[in-house]
């Protein structure tokens, strides 16, 4: 009897899966950055963004950066509570984190749910949505990465490019891993982008869309991987 091979990291952990979050996570800063001038997940290009406004005096815009990064970090303390209630219950939340920020999204694209709320309500949100995701996925094949940060990966894309002319076994396919990423926020910022110029607030339905995709490939793939075959032979 022959048991199928399962991966050797969790679902959440393989390149495909991190490579998505990337362009979701982009999508997201190609919209808040464009209406309210404020990334919800870069929060290195926040931190940036308070020097700036500080400089220019800019006050308001003052504002909408600290509080678009306390609510990052909000989320990332919601994330931090549920993954403590999993350990204890033997629970995994994955899923369930994808759905609600897909669910939240999906509201926010409707113009008159939108509408109720001023641009820095709407950065807050989805701050706080990138928070949660930021905290909830942070390893790609069981290495450390950022699914909403981009510093810290292009720092290990390029460190891992020395170590493969050192001949460092495996370097050369973690140095694409890290510049998969990349090439997902990319994407993402420039979907997020094209799609807030045409649609406006519809364009987070492609975030969320995408969202559910994840987490419903996630799903398939962790049930294949926890099926049994049995050899006849």
């Amino acid at each position: 009897m022959n048991n199928r091979r399962v991966p050797t990291f969790p679902v959440m952990e393989l390149p495909m899966i991190a490579f998505l979050l990337a362009i979701a996570a982009g999508s997201m800063d190609g919209y808040t950055y464009f209406i309210g001038k404020a990334f919800s997940t870069v929060q290195s290009g926040n931190i940036i963004l308070i020097g700036q406004t500080i400089a220019t005096k800019s006050w308001d815009h003052l504002g909408t950066v600290l509080i678009t990064i306390l609510c990052f970090g909000l989320g990332s303390v919601a994330t931090g509570i549920l993954e403590v209630i999993g350990v204890k219950k033997k629970e995994i939340w994955a899923f369930e984190i994808l759905i609600i920020e897909a669910i939240i999204l999906i509201l926010l694209g409707f113009s008159g749910i939108n509408g109720l709320f001023e641009t820095l309500h709407i950065c807050m949100i989805i701050s706080f949505l990138a928070g949660m995701q930021g905290n909830a996925f942070h390893k790609i094949d069981g290495m450390l990465y950022g699914n909403v940060a981009v510093t810290l990966v292009v720092q290990l894309a390029f460190n891992y490019i020395v170590q493969a002319f050192a001949g460092q076994k495996g370097a050369l396919k973690n140095s694409w891993l890290y510049f998969s990423v990349l090439l997902g926020f990319a994407c993402g910022g420039l979907i997020g982008t094209l799609l807030t110029v045409q649609f406006g607030e519809k364009s987070l339905w492609f975030t969320a869309l995408f969202l559910i995709g994840i987490a419903i490939y996630s799903k398939i793939i962790k049930a294949e991987n926890h099926a049994i075959v049995i050899d006849p032979d």
